[in-house]
């Protein structure tokens, strides 16, 4: 095995070289997916009984109180559909169950209906599952919509009969546990100052959305902003280390600064912010070049004590495992030191995003391993 003190590295000034180069061009092929992302259409229902919490859910997750917003016409006493943003293109729909509805709804409403992309389904772990939530769940699964149920109130069950409740709860509805979160929306203060089950929730519907292209119209509409964007780069670390390719000096950059290009641009959206190619270009670029010795430092010595030459085709599986590993880390931790940069009203310097970049690559790491 090689020395790692005798190999090449590419000079802090050369990655940032090449991330500024292969950046231009990801910029102007992510703008017209940027664009389409902003452009989509969503509608999303909450479905359950009036003592299920659905309102609980929709203001933990959303952070809006559905009573204070007018609903759009077609609307019912029954049905409400609102929207999420001014331009109408999120619907949100407010609704006792999915068979119950269809017979009292005019034609829009009926529409809203028929073009739903998620439904999260709501259930009152305090009362149990019912004869009428199992019709409702066959109703829509019948329809091929993705369905998301939350057992809510779950704080009102004892500990110790939680697990046992869950699992016959969800064998009464014939839901896989994967399509379930275990919530308390609205939970008793002393058990927990914030909703339980809110980031599982919004992680699932990422997923679903994600294939259709509507993942990120729906982040931009949630509450807690920082919890919006963990999927998104989530997503793109998945990406990166699937890539192979290694954000580290002498690797091709090509693959990864793509990525990290258009997951800038994403949070940036999800927090409302206009953001330039040079502010994109320069976070990715110092914290690649300006990280050499924090965890990109650790990235290229393992590298290198693994055989991996610069400019040599990766063929070890180390040397592979390696690499995607920390593909994955530093994207995770672009994504996590731009969150706070947006959060910070981009305020933080160069300085303040490496420490949370290593935070989140070290992180990462850990956790992968």
């Amino acid at each position: 095995m090689a020395d790692p003190d005798t190999l090449p590295v590419l000079a802090p000034d050369s990655i940032a070289a090449i991330v500024r180069r292969e950046g231009t061009i990801a910029w102007e092929q992510t703008s017209a997916e940027l664009a389409s992302s902003l452009r989509a259409r969503l509608t999303l229902a909450f479905l359950g009984s009036a003592s299920s919490g659905k309102d609980s859910a929709i203001r933990a997750i959303f952070g809006v109180d559905f009573g204070e917003i007018s609903p759009i016409p077609g609307s019912t006493s029954t049905l409400k559909v609102i929207p999420l943003d001014d331009a109408g293109q999120v619907l949100l729909v407010n609704a006792p169950g999915f068979g119950d509805v269809r017979a009292d709804v005019d034609a829009i409403a009926r529409k809203v209906l028929d073009d739903l992309d998620v439904i999260v389904y709501v259930v009152n772990s305090e009362g149990g599952a019912t004869i009428d939530e199992r019709r409702d769940l066959d109703a829509i699964r019948a329809r091929a919509r993705p369905v998301l149920v939350c057992l809510n109130k779950i704080d009102l069950i004892r500990p110790r009969d939680r697990e046992s409740f869950i699992v016959a709860t969800l064998e009464q509805l014939g839901v896989d546990r994967k399509d379930c979160v275990i919530a308390a929306f609205d939970p008793l203060p002393q058990l927990s100052p914030e909703p339980i089950g809110v980031a599982d929730a919004t992680a699932w519907i990422y997923d679903q959305l994600a294939e259709s292209g509507k993942a990120l119209m729906f982040a931009k509409q949630l509450r807690n902003k920082a919890q919006a964007c963990e999927p998104i780069i989530q997503a793109a670390a998945r990406r990166a280390s699937v890539a192979g390719a290694i954000p580290v000096p002498g690797a091709d950059l090509a693959i990864v600064t793509a990525i990290q290009v258009k997951l800038i641009r994403d949070l940036a959206a999800v927090h409302g912010a206009d953001i330039d190619k040079e502010v994109a270009l320069f976070i990715i670029g110092e914290l690649l070049s300006g990280g050499m010795r924090g965890f990109v430092r650790w990235g290229a010595e393992a590298l290198k004590a693994a055989g991996w030459i610069p400019g040599t085709q990766l063929v070890e599986a180390a040397i592979l495992g390696i690499g995607a590993l920390v593909s994955g880390a530093t994207t995770y931790g672009v994504g996590k030191a731009a969150v706070q940069y947006f959060q910070s009203g981009r305020t933080l310097d160069s300085s303040a995003l490496r420490v949370v970049f290593d935070a989140a690559a070290w992180d990462y790491k850990r956790r992968r391993e």
